[in-house]
């Protein structure tokens, strides 16, 4: 409970008393900003994150969270907030059992490894592969969270990778991404962006946070649905391919193991069933499981996708545990109005970095944990021919309705088509639209075949002038590179700002100041207004 009391200081002291294995649940409103600061010698943790003993520990704004006291704890607060209790249930214990179960694989898997361990019948050659599921709201991030942390706290050098399936909530990078990470530190819980932690080119690098190599993916949508089916398909393949190549490189991220975040479409089980297959089930989660090559899932709290799971062929064929845990009773329903503003500020985040100390903590006497600082964007004009804006997928092209009568479409799902900002549509679509630069090599670079000249056509005066404007508008909407380009790891984003349709130029925000590292930028269906 919290206490009320004098101190010196000209405010009040707040202290929280937590009882052995209990938490204190909090959650910030817009204009409450608070510190922490732990009064006992015994350890409290934050996500499974130790706070540092008689130092101030920020949280910004809109931060929802728990602290959970193994023993019994006093915790200084500056303020007390509006929305904030504590309680006795709490799932860290089934955590940590979780948490004791994967250490176990993980030291058999470096001891088999490093050469120092037993060959036996039942040695364990790499580390464990988990994937988190659940519904909306049930905290899957929560959990992938703290059990990266616990096993970073463990002292064991562990450098767990952390797969972000859910391109609403990236781990590392704004909304729309894929992304893979190796976080070397315990993560920590400061505010909304970047719940696993920021890449080193979103902040600066002398910080613990930033320490994060990070590969990203750009899907460009909210979550996978079945019009970008394929697309979803390609990138999981992609992203399977390269932790592989990493594991094969580096034993001890094999032994470490990853742990992967899902979406909560993945609990749809008719999301991207084909029509040559009407009787898949849960297809999403069979091409994770096969691409990442998964031993075990940990289902949140859903009684029923816990079954079918369990019963599902394919993944009975590959030994796949499914194990089911309780969902905290401390989880927030987050609604549509506070997923978009979580969105919006981790987009801000990527360009601005992270939030500054806010006024009211600035004055606290005492140590305070150093939190990351901020950017300065850079802000410039580009030319339309200069930079190359295309989009993935069949759902760009035109619909089937418009082809000729008898013939059929036979287009790549992957396919690539060049935005035409010249447009009224195309313009619309590409105002304050976020794009992903990909790297673009020499032998990617294609050139189009063109159709050969009809001299008859060239002396039939009006129909001759159509026919060369079809053909110039056609090399417009060529695109001079392959297809998988779409689908590449991206070097990182810009957002379109402003249009000038005269000067046919484009206004662009960077990240950091100086060139482009390409010119071929991918877009998606993700839009940003800077309202801050």
């Amino acid at each position: 409970m919290a206490e009320e009391g004098s101190s010196q200081g000209p405010k009040e002291q707040i202290i929280v008393d937590l009882e052995p294995g209990s938490e204190w649940r909090f959650e910030l409103e817009a204009d409450e900003n608070i510190a922490l600061r732990v009064l006992s010698p015994d350890p409290v943790f934050i996500n499974s994150e130790e706070l540092p003993p008689a130092t101030w520990y920020p949280i910004h704004r809109y931060t929802k969270g728990a602290l959970y006291a193994p023993t019994q704890a006093r915790v200084e607060v500056t303020s007390l907030l509006a929305s904030q209790y504590t309680s006795t249930s709490t799932i860290h214990p089934q955590l940590l059992n979780v948490h004791l179960a994967l250490e176990r694989t993980r030291i058999l898997a470096k001891r088999y490894l490093y050469g120092t361990g037993s060959n036996g019948a039942d040695r364990v050659e790499r580390g464990p592969r988990v994937m988190i599921m659940g519904p909306p709201s049930s905290g899957k991030t929560t959990v992938v969270k703290n059990l990266v942390n616990l096993a970073l706290s463990s002292g064991m050098g562990w450098t767990v990778g952390v797969g972000g399936l859910d391109p609403s909530s990236p781990s590392n990078l704004i909304p729309g991404t894929l992304s893979l990470s190796t976080p070397s530190h315990p993560i920590p819980t400061h505010q909304l962006a970047h719940p696993f932690g920021s890449p080193p080119t979103s902040t600066p690098s002398n910080t613990l946070s930033a320490d994060i190599p990070t590969v990203g993916w750009w899907l460009g949508g909210l979550e996978p649905t079945n019009r970008n089916a394929e697309v979803w398909k390609v990138l999981i393949e992609r992203m399977g391919e390269d932790w592989k190549k990493r594991c094969e490189r580096d034993k001890m991220a094999l032994a470490s193991g990853l742990i992967v975040d899902t979406s909560s479409a993945f609990t749809n089980p008719l999301l991207g069933t084909k029509k040559d297959d009407p009787k898949a089930r849960y297809t999403l989660v069979s091409q994770a499981v096969e691409a990442f090559d998964i031993d075990t899932i940990l289902v949140i709290g859903h009684e029923k996708l816990h079954i079918d799971l369990s019963r599902l062929p394919a993944l009975q064929q590959k030994g796949v545990g499914v194990i089911r845990i309780p969902k905290s009773g401390g989880v927030v329903d987050v609604d549509d109005t506070q997923r978009e503003l979580i969105q919006s500020f981790q987009i801000r985040s990527y360009f601005y970095g992270e939030p500054p100390l806010p006024r009211e903590l600035t004055g606290l006497l005492g140590k305070m944990v150093s939190t990351d600082g901020s950017l300065n964007p850079y802000s410039f004009q580009i030319g339309w021919e200069t930079l190359v804006v295309l989009r993935v997928g069949e759902e760009n092209s035109a619909p089937s309705s418009a082809l000729p009568l008898g013939s059929s479409r036979t287009l790549s799902p992957t396919r690539l088509t060049r935005v035409d900002p010249s447009g009224p549509a195309h313009v619309v679509r590409l105002l304050n639209t976020v794009l992903a630069i990909v790297d673009i090599k020499p032998e990617d670079r294609i050139k189009p075949e063109k159709s050969p000249k009809v001299e008859e056509l060239k002396t039939e005066g009006v129909e001759g002038d159509e026919v060369k404007e079809e053909e110039e508008e056609e090399d417009m909407e060529e695109v001079p590179f392959r297809e998988e380009i779409g689908t590449r790891e991206v070097l990182g984003f810009i957002v379109i700002t402003a249009i000038d349709t005269q000067k046919k130029k484009y206004t662009v925000l960077s990240p950091s100041p100086g060139k482009l590292p390409s010119t071929v930028a991918i877009a998606g269906s993700i839009e940003w207004v800077d309202s801050a």
